[in-house]
């Protein structure tokens, strides 16, 4: 409830109660409200799993003897989940979050929005630049960025998008009532309240052929093909049927789906694994027991944790598909496009795939907290805020910045940009698309850095942006103004909205940076 959705606990922005059975979260909104969405953020740095077995509701008494919403949630927010109430929405005074068994409850942040409050989820649910900084490795996001479209939610729940009409930059549904917008390479699906699904563009890789059925919960993707889950846990997929889009799993139970670039894997309640896809790509050979909590991804593997930190990994050998390191307590896994890296409590770092990109050469001293990545190399970050980094030298795993203090790690597909306490940023690596690439701003006061394939953006507090990469790319261009509060990517532009709703594109035009309908697209923020 303070706006702070960093997921790391030594930020000082995540918090956790006592190990009991049925601890609980909750917030007093003063009065009854609308509430029309909430979403819950779950830490990021380690013990994700916490948040696995939980309740949400919503009542008018503090002591929630009576309630007007109630469901259970039976897999971890990665890092948020989105809990959509429907057009009609719910009324209360009172948001509780309860586990369902023992454990902790840890939360980074948890937001209540109201019917007239818009949440920063109007673009899809993953954009370039969150595949790429927010789940530890692009491959890992949950569904695959839109590579040169945008599409936007108004108010109502209609569908605006612009970019290569060949990806979902035409043809977007009319009317209203969407709820979330998904995307895999080149073709977009969206949610509706009642869990029916419309899909628009490349007609090869999920543009049609979509489920006519409703009560579909989530939706996934590799690079060419969809997955919907239900809220039984049954799983439809539909796309291309070599990667995914054909042969989903019977029955019932899946709480999530993972992917790599051609294959899917589903997870179910009692921590059994169903692959299917390109045999290729990790959609044959997953393993047959059970107790698995969290499936991680390269581009053509796939890696699972038990509850005791052991790992298991199948798929192609040279993506990180075997040769996954013995032992347990490991905690969380990063990928490069063909390298995974273990992180264990105590912060050491075991990696294995590809060597050039990443699979061998880290660090082995301990005290790392988090790891990032490029397509080729890592960078891992201590509590001091140092860095070590490994893998392809072109690709930002040489040259990183000596001393300690820095914060937080952003990467395009070839180098790193890091900010320090003070706000000023930091690049190694290969920044642009081209030799004409600019370098970093000098200056500091920055807050958070975006990207997209081939260049950088930074925001400072005031809004002002400053862009440097690729000219062709988004590295130039960008909005001299100030105002903004958050930027979007496809590979090759940027989009940056302000808290009145007007958004200003730029980058390469074809592909989502020139807008070709009215820029006021009235989101409000």
């Amino acid at each position: 409830m303070d706006g702070n959705t960093d997921g790391y606990f030594l930020n000082k922005s995540t918090t956790h109660t006592k190990y009991e059975q049925g601890a609980w979260w909750q917030v007093d909104l003063g009065e009854e409200k609308n509430i029309n969405q909430i979403i819950i953020y779950n830490r990021t740095d380690c013990c994700a799993d916490r948040l696995s077995n939980y309740r949400v509701s919503i009542s008018n008494k503090a002591d929630f003897s009576t309630h007007t919403y109630q469901q259970d949630f039976h897999g971890a927010p990665n890092p948020k989940k989105s809990i959509e109430l429907g057009a009609n929405d719910k009324k209360g005074r009172y948001v509780r979050i309860q586990l369902l068994d023992d454990y902790y409850l840890s939360l980074a942040e948890v937001q209540v929005m109201g019917v007239n409050i818009l949440n920063s989820l109007r673009f899809p649910e993953v954009d370039y630049s969150s595949a790429r900084n927010d789940f530890g490795g692009l491959y890992n996001a949950p569904s695959y960025p839109n590579s040169s479209a945008f599409a936007t939610l108004q108010t109502d729940g209609s569908i605006t998008a612009w970019g290569d009409s060949d990806s979902g930059g035409l043809g977007a549904p009319a009317g209203s009532g969407y709820t979330k917008v998904y995307s895999n390479y080149s073709t977009f699906v969206a949610l509706k309240a009642d869990g029916s699904i419309t899909a628009w563009d490349d007609s090869n890789r999920g543009g049609i052929d979509a489920p006519t059925d409703k009560n579909y919960i989530e939706i996934y993707s590799t690079a060419t093909a969809f997955a919907a889950l239900k809220a039984d846990g049954s799983v439809t997929a539909w796309g291309d049927s070599g990667s995914g889009g054909s042969d989903a799993p019977a029955g019932s139970g899946y709480t999530k789906i993972y992917s790599t670039f051609g294959a899917f894997a589903s997870l179910k309640t009692d921590g059994s694994i169903k692959a299917w896809g390109d045999s290729d790509f990790g959609g044959t050979g997953a393993p047959a027991d059970s107790g698995y909590t969290k499936i991680y991804s390269t581009w053509a593997a796939f890696a699972v944790l038990k509850a005791d930190g052991s790992v298991t990994a199948w798929g192609d050998s040279g993506s990180g598909g075997s040769d996954a390191p013995a032992g347990s307590g490991y905690t969380k896994i990063y990928s490069t496009g063909t390298a995974f890296a273990a992180l264990k409590a105590d912060g050491s770092i075991k990696a294995w795939g590809y060597s050039r990109s990443g699979g061998t050469g880290a660090p082995t001293d301990s005290g790392y907290t988090k790891i990032y990545s490029t397509d080729s190399a890592f960078a891992a970050l201590k509590a001091d805020g140092s860095i070590t980094v490994w893998g392809d030298p072109g690709s930002g795993g040489i040259d990183a910045p000596a001393g300690s203090g820095y914060t937080k790690i952003y990467s395009n597909e070839n180098a790193f940009a890091v900010l320090e306490a003070d706000g000023s940023i930091t690049m190694w690596g290969w920044g642009g698309a081209d030799d004409e690439a600019s370098g970093a701003p000098t200056d500091s006061g920055y807050t958070k850095i975006y990207s997209n394939n081939w260049s950088f953006v930074a925001l400072k507090a005031d809004g002002s942006i400053t862009a440097w990469g690729g000219f062709n790319n988004g590295g130039t261009g960008a909005p001299t103004d100030s105002g903004y509060i958050k930027i979007y990517s496809t590979m090759y532009a940027f989009a940056a909205v302000k808290a009145d709703g007007s958004i200003t594109a730029w980058g390469s035009p074809n592909r989502g940076g020139t807008i070709s309908t009215a820029t006021d697209l009235n989101i409000d923020y």
